[in-house]
């Protein structure tokens, strides 16, 4: 047959003639067939099939069936720019476009599809009929018989037993308290992304399928690598998320049941405690709720008619209560719900000013009916904040509250809302509303905590919660799994209601719920109304073992915060299941309680009452008890011993060619400048990487340039360990200016770019940077302590 020739891009290719039948669907027919730089375009009829290599290892395919689009979904980053230049290359009956990573063969000849290969050559997907599943608004591919697949969605409210894999497929959707979803699906070597809102993915042995898309035409991109690989390939194409405000990252207390002057006392009582905190979140509290004018919008700080418990904050509205909670290093957030309230008090026939602007514009979430609120006990109906002119309109209402105080956010039940389940973009706009609104007039981030997640939502400042969990150690223990799960589905900034929010947990529960708390993205805690959360309501042995764990996450938050800027950039960011960092190795796919919490370090929290151990796998390699300073071989289950009395162990391991940044204890973050950071290496044949990173954790001046980063790695040859520290970057002048380097490795001599250093006694090392180095002893073993200058690379440093 006769194949036209267009030009494509920047480059065509001339195609020779041939005969290819296609499926029984997609009758024979003329193909034209166009290619260019890493693009394959076929047109049989008034179908089009577009193939192109977006990134060296991602691949996106556009079907259009009889010539169909439409939009893109908010799945999709509309701000993606795909950077990769591929060579088309022409083999026998197929174009094949291929990188170092994979090879794509789009085949013209009997049988019409595509085939996607990894750098080995090995078959990973091959498209079937692409044509005809289009027309029925899915994709369907064969795959490896052995394939494990994980994502789609996450775990609900209750324990139904489930696990991490998603062997027989589930549908997409973001769920409600707490579940996670996006049509996303993923094995040890490949990643399939498919732009829809909803559908539903089902496997069979050999066959992978999505069914049911939102759009009359197909788009989905494929990622071939390692879950690290692909799950950074995710962020980018869905849009990673900004950088939080760093005071998000230290410890949060959110309740439901508070004053003005009882927050004012709670905060006082944990500085005078020395408990770390860096947020207090209100719930319903903070509103006038009730109230016309508005009432749901503004600070309590009335007593107008119908509010439900008037002028909580009488400080609120004019700024001073959250100035002087700022003055203690306190930031304040507040609850936001979708719905508001129809009638004024008294008068069920007249509307609210709200209630009369939302009916008049057509704000209502469609084929809701009006319902009551649980709150008030008045009748009232959620606002449809797919609508721009219901995001406008709404954050017009808050600013005041903004400009008082309010700088992040608690968005509430926009999932589920007595009878009417939401679609999966209704809380993704409400945190969106929270986005737009407040960049277009501040440059201060903008953060929000939501119950539910789909994909898509992070790149708007989006953070979420697990829902209305209860206490009790079989509810902490869950959520391990379900914030795994989570993860899995791309939701990376995760948290859950520390301590339960239906309940009243024991003093050991709490402990342990903590100390698990402070190994999770988002360490916050919640209880029902009046539940109080705070340390010291548990008693002394609990309160000591809240305070370790809080102060030991404040000391790891340049740590914390280097990944937080890699998440940034369209990496993983902080927290990663086992198997995504040892994707071959089934022992650790099996593992459902433990994970990593960056590269460097793997924690299994207690959550078994009364635990005087706890088993914890290792995965090959060699790790150090974080504790005990133990150097352990790997790709074994350990027996570790817990404290049943005084709870104040977490089951903490360092793995072998880290770093490890550290600073001193603050009681919120930015208490005072951070001049020099520990960095402790634990050099071996592993090539251990770090990136030292800090801007001034407010505001968005990093994506300008004001920011300090400066790569350190480090690596044992040998009987030689090297550490080098690259040129840094950026221009903000806040960075530190020395780390103290801790390597835990023996030393006779150490140079600094080439020159001997003097060896001194561990009391006499100096303060100044590169003047000498000391031989140390500590519970790791022996270790070489020296000071370096922070960003003054390139430098290196050799121990010898």
């Amino acid at each position: 047959m006769q194949i036209a020739l267009k030009r494509f891009g920047l480059a065509a290719t001339l195609v020779s003639a041939c005969c290819c039948p296609l499926s029984a669907q997609t009758p024979t027919r003329p193909l034209e067939v166009v290619t260019g730089p890493g693009a394959v375009e076929i047109t049989s009829g008034s179908s089009v099939l577009d193939v192109q290599v977006v990134e060296d290892n991602v691949v996106r395919v556009h079907v259009r069936p009889d010539g169909q689009s439409s939009p893109r979904t908010l799945v999709l980053d509309p701000d993606y720019r795909p950077p990769a230049w591929v060579r088309t290359a022409r083999e026998g009956g197929a174009y094949v476009l291929s990188t170092a990573d994979l090879s794509v063969h789009v085949k013209t000849a009997s049988p019409f599809g595509i085939t996607i290969d990894d750098r080995a050559g090995h078959r990973l997907l091959e498209s079937v009929h692409p044509f005809r599943e289009a027309r029925d608004r899915g994709v369907a591919m064969l795959h490896g018989k052995g394939d494990t697949f994980y994502g789609i969605r996450g775990l609900g409210l209750r324990d139904s037993s489930i696990g991490l894999t998603r062997n027989s497929g589930d549908p997409v959707v973001q769920g409600i308290q707490g579940d996670s979803g996006g049509p996303w699906i993923f094995t040890v070597n490949y990643g399939l992304l498919v732009d829809s809102d909803g559908g539903e993915f089902t496997t069979a042995p050999g066959r992978l399928t999505f069914l049911h898309g939102s759009r009359a035409d197909v788009e989905y991109f494929v990622s071939v690598g390692p879950p690290l690989k692909t799950m950074a390939d995710l962020s980018r194409l869905v849009g990673p998320p900004p950088l939080p405000p760093k005071w998000t990252l230290g410890f949060l207390n959110s309740q439901w049941g508070s004053t003005q002057a009882e927050v004012e006392d709670i905060v006082a009582t944990y500085r005078r405690s020395q408990i770390p905190i860096d947020g207090f979140i209100l719930d319903f509290d903070w509103k006038a709720w009730g109230e016309d004018n508005y009432g749901e919008w503004r600070w309590n700080s009335t007593s107008g008619p119908g509010n439900v418990d008037p002028d909580k904050f009488p400080d609120g509205a004019s700024g001073v209560f959250a100035k002087r909670l700022a003055s203690e290093g306190v930031h304040l957030a507040g609850i936001l719900k979708p719905r508001i309230l129809l009638t004024v008090a008294g008068n069920p026939d007249q509307p609210t000013q709200a209630a009369a602007y939302a009916t008049e514009h057509d704000l209502w979430y469609p084929g809701e009916p009006a319902m009551p609120d649980y709150f008030s006990h008045r009748m009232a109906r959620d606002l449809d904040f797919n609508n721009p002119l219901t995001r406008t309109w709404f954050w017009d209402h808050l600013r005041p509250a903004f400009h008082a105080g309010m700088t992040a956010w608690w968005d509430d039940e926009a999932d589920v809302s007595y009878k009417t389940i939401f679609n999966n973009f209704q809380f993704l706009n409400m945190g969106r509303m929270l986005y737009d609104g407040q960049r277009a007039e501040s440059n201060l981030r903008v953060w929000s905590i939501n119950r539910a997640f789909y994909l898509g939502a992070s790149r708007y400042g989006y953070a979420g919660w697990s829902g209305d969990i209860s206490t009790g150690f079989a509810s902490m223990a869950f959520q391990r799994r379900r914030m795994l799960a989570a993860l899995d589905t791309g939701e990376f900034h995760w948290s859950m209601d520390t301590g339960g929010f239906g309940g009243h947990p024991s003093p050991e529960n709490y402990a342990r719920w903590i100390e698990f708390a402070a190994f999770v993205p988002i360490m916050r805690v919640h209880g029902a109304l009046d539940e109080k959360r705070q340390p010291w309501v548990y008693g002394p042995v609990a309160e000591a073992a809240a305070r370790d764990a809080i102060d030991l996450r404040y000391r790891l938050l340049p740590y914390i915060y280097s990944y937080e800027r890699l998440g940034a950039e369209g990496d993983v960011g902080l927290v990663r299941p086992l198997f995504w960092e040892f994707p071959h190795d089934p022992q650790s796919a099996a593992q459902q309680g433990e994970w990593m919490f960056g590269d460097s370090l793997l924690v299994s929290p207690v959550v078994t009452q009364g635990a005087a151990s706890q088993q914890v796998y290792l995965p090959p390699g060699e790790w150090f008890d974080y504790a005990s300073g133990q150097q352990l071989r790997g790709a074994q289950t350990l027996e570790v011993p817990v404290d049943p009395v005084t709870w104040k162990d977490i089951p903490l391991f360092v793995r072998s060619g880290s770093i490890l940044a550290t600073q001193p204890l603050e009681q919120y973050t930015g208490e005072r400048p951070v001049t020099e950071l520990t960095l402790d290496v634990f050099p071996s044949s592993r090539p251990a990487t770090f990136l030292v990173y800090d801007d001034d954790g407010t505001t968005y001046d990093y994506e300008k340039g004001q920011y300090f980063r400066q790569a350190v790695t480090a690596l044992r040859t040998g009987g030689e360990t090297t550490i080098t520290l690259a040129p840094r970057t950026g221009s903000y002048a806040g960075s530190p200016t020395t780390y103290l380097l801790r390597i835990h490795t023996p030393a006779h001599r150490v140079l600094l770019n080439g020159k001997l250093l003097p060896s001194v006694g561990a009391a006499d090392l100096s303060t100044e940077a590169g003047v000498n180095w000391a031989s140390s002893q500590d519970r790791f073993g022996a270790s070489v302590l020296l000071r370096v200058a922070a960003g003054q690379g390139p430098a290196v440093v050799s121990l010898r």
